[in-house]
């Protein structure tokens, strides 16, 4: 299998993903949606990936796979995806080994890795061949990729940053006083003005709201906004406010939202063209 071949399965991606530019805005929300669904928070009221067993950090990859499967919409195939006339399996590591199948050898692959830690992310192509592979086998006839194997990997992206689980940079004090008020949507108010201008993902609104329909909490009518607006910050999202945000040049996933608070006129006239973002708001605070 040649180079040609994994730029054929590259620029496939690309277009799955409507091009290039788009793929690689939102592969880093893949990962952190994937690792907020895995922890769960909202049902389990836990925050962080460590706080998860072993056994059940082990199926990231699997959550992983089926985000890039809704995303790229590839069909299953002999192995994870068929992409084009080739072939796919799909690895996760968090140490940057990928144990590969007998099934998968021969093949390409997509080699994915994530750190909740440091929130870095890598996503790349290579080829499971023989000779890109470590001679030893396990008790499943797997191996891993030697490294001289590794520097074939043609990388998408290596150790880019992703949207960071807000509970890793949030103290013990602060996520203490985010879930202190009894009501949903003061708590949501504390979790928002705690994280401005960083992406926080629906399902941490969900952990923090506690509510059935706890997307409510950030609309106007006793949401969020009708707090926030007052003093000169918005709740953008990556669903409904896509013009905005490229006026503002703030990337955001599908499923995020983020408070931001405009510093400029020009930012100010670029979150009014909004109409909903009208209703309320105070320029640069009241």
């Amino acid at each position: 299998m040649t180079d040609g071949v994994l730029s054929e399965i590259k620029a496939m991606i690309f277009r799955a993903a409507g091009g290039e530019k788009k793929f690689r805005s939102e592969l880093p929300f893949i990962f952190r949606q994937a690792a907020d669904e895995l922890i769960d928070a909202p049902r389990t009221r836990r925050l962080t990936l460590n706080e998860l067993e072993p056994n059940e950090k082990a199926i990231l990859g699997i959550k992983i796979e089926a985000a890039l499967r809704e995303m790229l919409d590839f069909p299953r195939g002999k192995l994870d995806f068929q992409i084009g006339g080739h072939p796919v399996d799909v690895k996760f590591s968090m140490t940057g080994q990928w144990m590969i199948p007998p099934e998968a050898v021969g093949h390409a692959c997509i080699l994915t890795s994530a750190d909740e830690v440091s929130a870095r992310f890598s996503f790349g192509l290579g080829v499971a061949s023989e000779g890109n592979l470590n001679k030893g086998r396990n008790r499943d006839g797997k191996t891993s990729f030697s490294a001289k194997g590794k520097e074939t990997i043609r990388w998408i992206a290596k150790g880019e940053a992703y949207p960071r689980n807000i509970w890793e940079s949030v103290s013990p004090e602060a996520a203490q006083r985010i879930f202190e008020p009894a009501g949903g949507t003061d708590r949501i108010v504390r979790l928002l003005e705690t994280m401005i201008g960083q992406p926080v993902h629906r399902s941490t609104i969900q952990a923090v709201a506690r509510q059935h329909d706890y997307m409510k909490r950030i609309r106007r009518n006793q949401g969020a906004r009708d707090y926030l607006h007052p003093k000169g910050i918005v709740v953008l999202s990556g669903s409904q406010d896509g013009p905005v945000l490229k006026k503002l040049g703030i990337p955001l996933g599908r499923d995020f939202i983020m408070a931001y608070r405009p510093r400029s006129d020009a930012e100010v006239a670029a979150i009014m063209s909004k109409a909903r973002h009208t209703d309320g708001f105070v320029k640069f605070g009241g």
